[in-house]
């Protein structure tokens, strides 16, 4: 092979690689409510899509058959039926300050009225669906990823077929983080809004072989055969083959492509405990997520965590040792306490001016998380 055409082949594979890879945005997450409730801090603030019905709640409304009250806040209101899904903003009110504005067209008070007698309630015990619609979605024919995700107890214990985008080892956080895996070789499947583990095969069949620990390789479709279970709040698929797929559309690959845009800075899109918590776990680690792969050495002797204000007679004038951790799948830092941090205490998290994305160097702003720790 010239060196010519040696150079116009790999280039061929490069942009198939990309565009394989490309990711689209997806600004819906369709799950059930026993998931948002099971991982609500993971879906707070977020778009999302359930089918369940509706019920009224003392002139308001809220989702039926809740463990803990959901209200509805409509953009307008729709008829609901058993075929509807609801979309809208999901927010846990405990999680919020009193003069949050994404609150005001929600009635609160008489929302706390029912709930907790008027009291503002701690986190996991209220939630609301703001901006809310409701469109007619029957179910599929054949079952989808998306209709597992909405609607998995229809097919618990039942032979699926789907097709999906390789995530890895829920390398995008397409689902909460708490859900877990099986096995090693565990991952993510993804179509549309909705996501799902799949179990018990590994992702490699003729002609490919693919890391759930790498991004690079997600992208690639992957047509996966098993039952579906659940033994928590999401379903999973107990895989027994996969053979690689082709997108739903194809779309064709023109090798004379524009220079993609540079990649933004760095930035923080999400850490637990959240901004303002009021009653974060002492002994959990502090977590913090980033839109872009970090350069793990950079976190060095950049990362400061101290009380703010004076703490109780006899309190500790600064935090236990912390040891610090990079997990490169999920882009997130993780800050462990030595020792449970001190009750009731104002602490402060200071990522400083140095920390820098892994390929091309870019800056993160300098950047802090303040919350308060439980008793």
């Amino acid at each position: 092979m010239t060196g010519r055409r040696w150079l116009l082949s790999a280039l061929c594979v490069t942009l198939a690689a990309c565009v394989a890879a490309a990711q689209p945005a997806v600004t819906r997450t369709a799950t059930t409510v026993e998931a948002l409730l099971a991982s609500a801090v993971f879906f707070h603030g977020k778009q999302i899509a359930v089918r369940r019905d509706v019920e009224p709640a003392r002139g308001l409304v809220k989702l039926a058959g809740t463990a803990k009250p959901v209200f509805v806040v409509w953009a307008d209101r729709p008829g609901v039926t058993s075929d509807s899904e609801i979309r809208g903003e999901f927010w846990d009110i405990g999680r919020l300050e009193r003069n949050d504005t994404r609150l005001g067209n929600a009635d609160v008070p008489a929302m706390l009225e029912y709930a907790t007698q008027g009291q503002w309630p701690a986190h996991d015990q209220v939630y609301v669906i703001l901006k809310a619609t409701a469109i007619d979605s029957p179910l599929p024919a054949e079952p989808t990823i998306r209709a597992l995700a909405l609607a998995p107890d229809k097919y618990i214990g039942k032979g699926v077929t789907v097709t999906g985008r390789f995530r890895g080892g829920n390398l995008f956080a397409d689902l909460p983080t708490s859900a877990g895996t099986k096995g090693r070789w565990d991952f993510v499947l993804q179509s549309a809004d909705a996501a799902i583990w799949v179990s018990g095969v590994r992702p490699r069949g003729k002609g490919f072989d693919l890391d759930v620990n790498s991004r690079m390789d997600a992208g690639r479709w992957l047509q996966v055969a098993g039952t579906l279970r659940r033994d928590g709040p999401l379903p999973w698929i107990e895989g027994t083959s996969l053979v690689a797929a082709n997108a739903p559309s194809d779309a064709p690959v023109t090798v004379m492509m524009p220079p993609p845009p540079p990649e933004p800075p760095p930035s923080v899109i999400f850490t637990a405990p959240t901004q303002g918590d009021t009653d974060a776990e002492r002994g959990e680690p502090i977590r913090i997520q980033f839109s872009r792969d970090m350069d793990p050495r950079s976190f060095r002797d950049r990362v400061r965590v101290s009380y703010v204000g004076a703490g109780q007679p006899g309190a500790a004038p600064v935090p236990p040792t912390m040891t610090i951790r990079y997990i490169e799948g999920t882009r997130a830092l993780e800050i462990k306490p030595a020792a449970p941090l001190d009750r009731f205490r104002q602490v402060k998290v200071d990522l400083l001016e140095g920390i820098t994305s892994a390929i091309d160097g870019k800056p993160l702003a300098p950047w802090s998380l303040t919350f308060t720790t439980g008793g």
